[in-house]
């Protein structure tokens, strides 16, 4: 049921108009409700609300439509009127913390909060337009949020580290700090940096969850605080180590790491971008190396004889898959990816 369905069914609830169905659906999701919801909220939060609830069921509605209609209320029937309005108080309560818009966002609610600010004073930002959403950190970090992400942060950085907690797609240029290491959770792995720029999205067919670098380096490892205790969890740390241009892929269920290169590499410096690709009867051994410089990716060559052969033309203002397609179909070879680096295949030149 979407949104709108679940306040008609709860208003019909209210208003003791629901089926008995109705009411079972009701009570069974009130009853799978994680408790950590209302968590977001203070005891002195969580009074105040439920005054509000409480005052305004009662100016609208009478207690006794929460109850059958019977002739005679016995002490034992009234309870049943009051525990009856309690419940259906304590449903709109749950539906409000959990749908309604209270600062803490969708997305990250429902997850482990592992962000603390020492003021107590966290922001939430979420991006509910169509369009990607720019914002500033304190250390004049930046971050794109995609449509639908959302993000929770300190107003401040203090202490050791820099920490925020990202529920969707987003990428970050992240202002170099040694003494503060950036720290971004998201889902159940910690992406940790001191000075780069990086993106972070969640693969929608299998839930899985990509980190890309584009330049400096990153390390992203597994958030063991982010487990129950019913999960099996070894001692062994599960993490990878990331430069430019290339991604990690972690598959939750399974705890697998998977690294590669990203889908467009670009040149990891200002010097490669503007130094032009034109190459005359050179030996692919020679490309290879000025290609590896450019994007920071290791070529190699499954014999000699390939990085004999030889290339003429301009590759300067192509993607780095499209010379490699180039400069292999010239020479009767091919390419593939393995892992975090290209391999060139072929018989060779003589």
């Amino acid at each position: 049921m979407n949104n709108k369905e679940w306040q008609a069914l709860l208003l019909k609830y209210r208003e003791g108009q629901c089926t008995k169905e109705e009411m079972l659906k009701i009570h069974l999701w009130y009853e799978s409700l994680n408790a950590d919801g209302l968590e977001v909220l203070n005891d002195q939060e969580k009074r105040e609300m439920e005054e509000r609830m409480l005052g305004r069921l009662a100016n609208e509605t009478p207690v006794a439509e929460f109850a059958e209609p019977v002739i005679v209320r016995t002490w034992w029937s009234r309870a049943a009127v009051y525990l009856s309005a309690a419940a259906a108080v304590l449903i709109v309560v749950s539906f409000w913390v959990f749908f309604g818009n209270r600062g803490a966002k969708q997305g990250v609610m429902r997850e482990k909060m592992f962000v603390q600010a020492p003021d107590g004073r966290l922001i939430t930002e979420e991006n509910n337009t169509n369009v990607p959403k720019r914002l500033t950190l304190s250390d004049r970090s930046t971050v794109i949020l995609e449509p639908g992400a959302s993000i929770v942060f300190p107003a401040t950085f203090s202490g050791d580290k820099r920490t925020v907690q990202l529920s969707g797609n987003a990428f970050f240029e992240i202002t170099r700090n040694p003494d503060q290491p950036f720290l971004v959770y998201s889902g159940k792995i910690i992406t940790r940096v001191l000075g780069t720029s990086f993106r972070i999205k969640t693969n929608t067919k299998d839930k899985a969850l990509e980190v890309e670098v584009v330049t400096g380096k990153v390390s992203v490892f597994e958030n063991r605080e982010a487990f129950s205790e019913s999960d099996s969890i070894d001692n062994q740390d599960n993490g990878v180590v990331l430069t430019p241009n290339q991604r990690v892929t972690y598959f939750s269920e399974s705890r697998h790491l998977m690294t590669g290169l990203v889908p467009e590499p670009v040149k990891t410096s200002q010097a490669a971008q503007e130094t032009k690709m034109i190459f005359n009867d050179e030996k692919l051994e020679k490309i290879a190396q000025a290609l590896q410089e450019a994007y920071g990716i290791e070529i190699v060559f499954e014999n000699d004889r390939i990085a004999h052969c030889s290339f003429t033309g301009d590759l300067s203002d192509m993607q780095l898959y499209d010379k490699l397609a180039l400069v292999c179909k010239s020479n009767g070879a091919d390419y593939e990816v393995k892992g975090t680096r290209i391999l060139i295949n072929g018989r060779g030149c003589d």
